[in-house]
C-alpha cells in the first residue's frame, strides 16, 4: 500500500508505473518477520536517482488512501459489485496472495514451527498475515503502524555499485530525511522467553477432499539457538549444519533418509540465522503423523552419537570449504548480487551488531580453526545448543481433507452473518465504495509527474561476452570465457541426446537428478557426496531443450555442470569423470530414496509454481519442444516420477537398467560440447585437468549438429488440472514465430505492453489476483497470458480475450509503447553473474544465436510502434485465438464451477 501513491507522485500505482518508465534490472518489496525491504537496481545513473526519488517518497510520504488499503489489503464487496442482492465476498490482493501462500506446505511448515518456537516475539506471528486474521487489520491501524515504523529513525540504507557515495547521502537528505527529527520507534526485538521443557504440537494443512493423504505429512524438530549478534557462534552452527546435514553422507542426513521414515529432509532443515535468535532444525517430509516420535528419537540419537564420536579433520575441512566457497562466489542470475551481500549483514545490523563483521569470514574462520584445535568444538555445540537445550519443538504438519471445507464454511457463515446484518444504507455504501474503487482503477492519470528515462538511454548494443572456442585434443569443442570469478572455475557440458532410444527419454530427468547422488567409481554414495562437498561448490545435471532461433526444430541435451575453487580443479574433473564414467544405479534402496526425494519436491512445488505448470501443459499441445518440456518438467513428469517412486525398491530393476543404459550411451565425445569460465591466468591449470577428463570419455555418439523437429501435429488443448490449491493459475498460450522472424521483437514488446497497460489493472487491481502476466519466449515461439494466485478462472479467461482485442484496436498510446520497449531492454540487459554470462553465451553459440541475430532483435524492439503492435495483436492473438491452448491449475470445485459458465469451451478436468 506504501507503493500506491505518495506526496510528490500522487498517482495510484507509481511502483508498477516506474517498472515501465525505467531500465531497472530489479525492483521489488520484500517482507520478513521483522523488516520490510525496498530494493531496486539499475545500470543507468539517471535511472538510479529517478528510482531513489520514487522509493524515498513512497516509503516516507505515502498517501495511504483508504481505497488503496481496500484494493491491496482486504474489502467486503458483493460478488456482483453493483448488485447488493448477490452474495457478499471478501476480496483483496494480499488476502488472495496469502491464501495461496498458506496452501504451500513448505511455507506453512516454517510458519507453524515459528509460532511455537517464538511465542513471545514477532517471529511467532505470520508476517504476511493469516487469511482468517487479515480482515482484522483496519486502515487506521495500518496508518499508525506506518507512522511508528516507517521513519528514518527506524530505517537502514544500503547501496552497492560504482557510483560515489556522497551524492547518494545528499540526495536522500534533500528528498526525505531532512523533514524528520529523531524518535524512538520502539521496534527493538527482545530475547525469547526460554522453555523449561520441550514441546510437541500437531497442526493440519488443507488438501482436497478425497485426495490421498499418505506420505504428505512433515515432521520438524527445531531448537532456539544463539543470538544473531554472536557472529562466531553463528559461524560454528553454520558449519555444524553442514557437517550434520550438508550432503548425503552427513550423519544426520544419512540417518534420516536411510530410516525410510520419510521421503526427504523437511524444508528448512539446518541452521537458520535470520531472526534475533537463530534456530536449528531437522526433520522429514513425505512421512506419516504416527512416525513423529520415531523421527524425533532418531534425530536425538544421531546427535548424541555425533557428539560422542566427533567429526574427522577431512569432514571439517570440507565443511569449511563449503562456507568459503559460498562467501567467495559472485552470484546474481536471479537476484542482484548486492542483495546476497545485504542478506548476510542485514539481520545482525538491525539488531545492533556491526554489519561489516558479517562479511569478515576469513578472520572468523581462522579463529574457528584455533577453537577446533583446542578441543572438542563441534561436539560442544551439539551438547550446548541441541541435546541439553530444552527450548525445542517437535511439530507435525499433517494433511487434513476436511480443513478446507471447515474454513470455507466458517468464512461463508461469517459473510452470511455480516450480510444479514447490513442495513439498506450499508448495502448502498458497499456498492458506492466498489464503484469508487473501480473508477479509480480505470481512471486516466497524469503520469508525467513521474521521472522516466528515454529510448536514447538504451545502450545501442548488447554488452558482448567474449570467449575463445577451440577443439581439445580429444576432439571435443571447448569454449573458454575469461570472467572475474573470484578464483572459481565453472564447467558446463552439453551432451546431445536427440538419438537416444525413445523408451529412455522419460528417464533422462531421473538420470540427471540421481547422477550426483549415487555411488560412482566403485565408491559408495556417501563417499561420493563427501568428495563433492570437500572439493567443489557443487556438481549437477539437468535435462534441457535447445531450440533453433530460425525455427528449424530443437535439440534435447543433458547439461552437466560443476564449479570449484582454482586449487581444486583437478579434483572437480576427477569427480566428474567418475560420475559420468561409472555411476552406480544398482543400489535399489538408494534409488528408491532419491526418487521419493524428487517426488516430494515436485508435489510440494505446485502451489508456488502453478502458473508454470499451467503454461507448460498448454504449450505441450502446440509445439514438439513444448511437448518434450512438459514430459521433462511439467505435470506429465510429476506423474511419471510419482508412479516410479511408488514402486518398492525390489521393483526398480527396470528403472535402474534404463538409467544404466543412459549412462552407457550419453557421455561420449561425439555428443559433448563444453564451456569453461574463470580467470584466464588459471586456464593452464584448468586445461591440465580438463583434457584428460575429455580424453577419458568413450568415442562415438550422436552427430551433435542437427536439430530434430520430429513429426508433430498441433492440437490446442483446454485442460483443467485439479490440485489442492485455494486459488487458481490460468494460462492461455498462443503459437508465434521464432527468434529470427521479423515479428519476434514486436511480440516481445506486445507482451510487455499487455502486462503493464492492461493485465495488471484488470487481473491484479480489479480481479484481486496476485499477478497478471504476459510473456513472449522467442526461443520457443510461444506467447503466454498468465495469472498467479487468482480467485477467478472464467473472468480471467475473458480478460485475456479483452486484452487481445484492446491491443488489436490500438487503444494505447505512444508512451505505452515506449514504456514497453524499455521493459524489454530491462530484461535483455539484466546483468548476470560471471558464470551466468558464460553459460548464456555458450548456449547462444550452440544454437547459432550470433551477434548479428541478437543485434537485429534489439533494432526490431526499438522499431516497434503503435500500428505494428496493433497489427501483431490482431494476427497472433485475435485471429490466432482458435489455435491457442488453455490450461488452468485450480481446485476441482473451482474447475467444475468454471465449466458451468464456459459452455462449449469447457475444460477437460484431470487430477494432477
Amino acid at each position: 500500500t506504501v507503493l500506491c501513491g505518495s506526496r510528490k507522485f500522487p498517482v495510484h500505482d507509481p511502483f508498477f508505473a516506474m517498472l515501465r518508465r525505467s531500465l531497472s534490472t530489479f525492483m521489488n518489496a520484500l517482507t520478513a518477520d521483522d523488516w520490510t525491504l525496498y530494493p531496486f537496481a539499475t545500470q543507468n545513473r539517471t535511472d538510479f536517482y529517478n528510482l531513489m526519488a520514487v522509493y524515498l517518497d513512497a516509503t516516507f510520504f505515502p498517501l495511504l488512501r483508504e481505497r488503496d488499503f481496500r484494493q491491496e489489503g482486504h474489502r467486503l464487496e458483493f460478488e456482483d459489485p453493483e448488485d447488493p442482492s448477490s452474495p457478499l465476498a471478501r476480496k483483496g490482493v494480499v488476502y488472495n496472495e496469502m491464501k495461496g501462500h498458506m496452501s504451500d506446505p513448505r511455507s506453512l511448515l516454517g510458519t507453524r514451527v515459528a509460532e511455537v518456537l517464538y511465542p513471545t516475539t514477532p517471529y511467532g506471528k505470520n508476517a504476511g498475515g493469516e487469511p482468517r486474521h487479515i480482515p482484522e487489520l483496519t486502515w487506521e491501524g495500518l496508518k499508525a503502524f506506518h507512522a511508528a515504523c516507517y521513519h528514518p529513525s527506524n530505517a537502514y540504507f544500503f547501496t552497492y555499485g560504482d557510483l560515489p557515495l556522497p551524492p547518494h547521502l545528499e540526495f536522500a537528505a534533500r528528498e526525505a530525511l531532512g523533514d524528520f527529527g529523531r524518535i524512538d520507534p520502539g521496534t527493538a526485538v527482545g530475547l525469547e522467553a526460554r522453555f523449561a521443557s520441550p514441546r510437541k504440537v500437531t497442526v493440519g494443512f488443507p488438501v482436497e477432499a478425497g485426495e490421498p493423504t499418505a506420505g504428505k505429512t512433515m515432521v520438524q524438530v527445531a531448537w532456539l539457538a544463539c543470538p544473531i549478534t554472536d557472529h562466531q557462534e553463528r559461524l560454528g552452527l553454520d558449519l555444524l549444519s553442514e557437517l550434520l546435514l550438508g550432503n548425503a553422507g552427513a550423519p544426520l542426513h544419512k540417518a534420516l533418509l536411510d530410516s525410510k521414515l520419510g521421503a526427504n529432509l523437511a524444508p528448512g532443515s539446518g541452521f537458520q540465522d535470520e531472526n534475533r535468535e537463530t534456530l536449528f532444525a531437522a526433520g522429514l517430509q513425505g512421512t506419516e503423523p504416527d512416525r513423529a516420535e520415531a523421527i524425533e528419537a532418531l534425530i536425538l540419537a544421531t546427535l548424541e552419537e555425533a557428539a560422542r564420536t566427533g567429526f574427522s579433520r577431512e569432514r571439517i575441512e570440507g565443511a569449511i570449504q563449503q562456507v568459503e566457497f559460498a562467501h567467495r562466489e559472485v552470484r546474481g542470475d536471479h537476484y542482484p548480487y548486492a542483495l546476497s551481500l545485504l542478506s548476510r549483514l542485514m539481520g545482525p545490523w538491525i539488531h545492533g551488531a556491526d554489519p561489516a563483521e558479517a562479511l569478515r569470514v576469513g578472520e572468523r574462520l581462522a579463529r574457528l580453526r584455533r577453537d577446533v584445535e583446542a578441543g572438542p568444538y563441534f561436539e560442544g555445540l551439539i551438547w550446548r545448543h541441541l541435546l541439553e537445550n530444552p527450548h525445542r519443538v517437535t511439530l507435525t504438519l499433517a494433511p487434513d481433507p476436511e480443513l478446507k471445507a471447515r474454513e470455507d464454511a466458517e468464512e461463508a457463515r461469517r459473510l452470511a452473518d455480516l450480510q444479514a446484518r447490513l442495513t439498506p444504507e450499508e448495502r448502498d455504501e458497499l456498492v458506492r465504495r466498489a464503484r469508487e474503487l473501480r473508477e479509480a482503477q480505470e481512471g486516466e492519470e497524469d503520469l508525467s509527474v513521474l521521472p522516466a528515462v528515454g529510448l536514447e538511454d538504451i545502450p545501442p548494443e548488447e554488452r558482448w561476452v567474449t570467449g575463445k572456442g577451440e577443439d581439445a585434443p580429444a576432439g571435443v569443442p571447448v569454449h573458454w570465457f575469461d570472467q572475474p570469478t573470484n578464483g572459481i572455475g565453472y564447467f558446463l557440458a552439453h551432451l546431445d541426446a536427440e538419438d537416444l532410444d525413445e523408451d529412455l527419454a522419460p528417464y533422462l530427468p531421473l538420470f540427471c537428478a540421481a547422477l550426483p547422488l549415487v555411488g560412482a567409481g566403485g565408491r559408495p554414495y556417501t563417499e561420493v557426496a563427501e568428495r563433492i562437498a570437500a572439493a567443489t561448490g557443487g556438481v549437477g545435471a539437468g535435462a534441457g531443450v535447445l531450440e533453433d532461433p530460425r525455427g528449424g526444430g530443437f535439440r534435447p541435451v543433458v547439461e552437466v555442470s560443476g564449479k570449484a575453487l582454482e586449487p581444486n580443479q583437478g579434483k572437480l574433473y576427477d569427480i566428474l569423470a567418475e560420475l559420468l564414467g561409472s555411476p552406480d544405479f544398482a543400489d535399489r534402496n538408494r534409488l528408491h530414496t532419491i526418487l521419493n526425494q524428487l517426488r516430494v519436491n515436485l508435489e510440494n512445488s505446485l502451489p508456488a509454481l502453478g502458473h508454470r505448470y499451467a503454461a507448460r501443459a498448454a504449450a505441450a499441445s502446440l509445439t514438439p519442444a513444448g511437448k518434450l518440456k512438459e514430459r521433462w518438467s511439467g505435470v506429465a513428469h510429476l506423474r511419471f516420477v510419482r508412479e516410479v517412486a511408488g514402486r518398492p525398491p525390489e521393483d526398480l530393476g527396470a528403472c535402474a537398467e534404463r538409467l544404466g543404459a543412459i549412462a552407457a550411451a550419453l557421455p561420449r565425445r561425439g555428443r559433448a560440447s563444453c564451456a569453461v569460465a574463470g580467470e584466464e591466468r588459471f586456464f593452464p591449470r584448468v586445461r591440465e585437468a580438463l583434457e584428460p577428463f575429455l580424453a577419458g570419455l568413450p568415442p562415438g555418439g550422436g552427430n551433435g549438429s542437427a536439430f530434430a523437429p520430429g513429426p508433430f501435429a498441433p492440437a490446442p488443448c483446454r485442460r483443467g488440472l485439479a490440485a489442492s490449491v485455494p486459488v487458481s493459475y490460468v494460462a492461455r498460450v498462443f503459437p508465434g514465430v521464432p527468434y529470427a522472424h521479423p515479428d519476434a521483437p514486436g511480440l516481445a514488446v506486445l507482451a510487455k505492453l499487455l502486462k503493464a497497460a492492461y493485465l495488471h489493472r484488470e487481473i491484479r487491481e480489479r480481479g484481486g489476483a496476485y499477478g497478471g502476466m504476459a510473456g513472449y519466449a522467442p526461443e520457443a515461439g510461444l506467447f503466454s497470458l498468465l495469472s498467479y494466485r487468482d480467485p477467478h478462472v472464467v473472468r480471467t479467461l475473458r480478460v485475456f480475450d479483452d486484452a487481445a482485442r484492446w491491443a488489436a484496436g490500438g487503444a494505447f498510446g505512444d508512451e505505452d509503447v515506449k514504456e514497453a520497449v524499455l521493459g524489454v531492454f530491462s530484461d535483455l540487459d539484466t546483468p548476470l553473474s560471471p558464470g551466468g554470462k558464460a553459460a548464456r553465451e555458450f548456449a547462444c553459440r550452440r544454437v547459432g544465436l550470433d551477434r548479428e541475430l541478437r543485434q537485429r532483435f534489439r533494432e526490431g524492439v526499438l522499431a516497434a510502434d503503435r500500428g505494428s503492435l496493433a497489427s501483431l495483436a490482431e494476427q497472433y492473438l485475435v485471429s490466432g485465438r482458435p489455435g491457442s491452448a488453455v490450461a488452468v491449475v485450480a481446485s476441482e470445485e473451482a474447475l467444475r464451477r468454471a465449466n458451468g459458465e464456459l459452455g462449449e469451451e469447457a475444460l477437460e478436468i484431470e487430477k494432477v
